[in-house]
């Protein structure tokens, strides 16, 4: 398992002048983000060197794809995630885990974001 550290959040939170408030963390990840700034995102994530950071960013990511209003879009922004993911495998791994929703048979019942996560997942885990 890993979690998004309290440095990450307060590196993010500056650097991509996210508006929240740094004393409370549940769910920050989740919640910090805007859709329509995930192209911010993207380009700052493919210039991040933290790992940390890296990680905690992507979890925005994931949720800004997730949140977006048009299919069209959500495929877009899915490709893009999905080679970033397939990329950096390992650094992410618990998040496609996380994403893929397996507690829940019905996949209907998951994100938009978990068929194409378990699909990741079968094909990048060698355990």
């Amino acid at each position: 398992m890993r979690f998004v550290t309290r440095k990450a959040i307060e590196d993010l939170t500056i650097n991509l002048n996210l508006q929240y408030t740094l004393s409370d963390y549940q769910d920050w990840e989740f919640i910090v983000g805007k859709s329509e700034d995930i192209e911010e995102y993207i380009n700052y994530y493919t210039t991040e060197v933290d790992e940390d950071n890296k990680f905690a960013l992507m979890e925005i990511i994931i949720q800004a794809t997730e949140d977006q209003t048009t299919e069209n879009d959500f495929l877009k922004y899915l490709k893009i995630v999905l080679k970033l993911l397939k990329e950096n495998f390992r650094l992410h791994e618990y998040s496609i885990f996380y994403w893929s929703c397996f507690q829940n048979e019905n996949i209907e019942d998951s994100w938009n974001v978990s068929p194409f996560m378990r699909e990741l997942w079968q094909k990048c885990n060698i355990s």
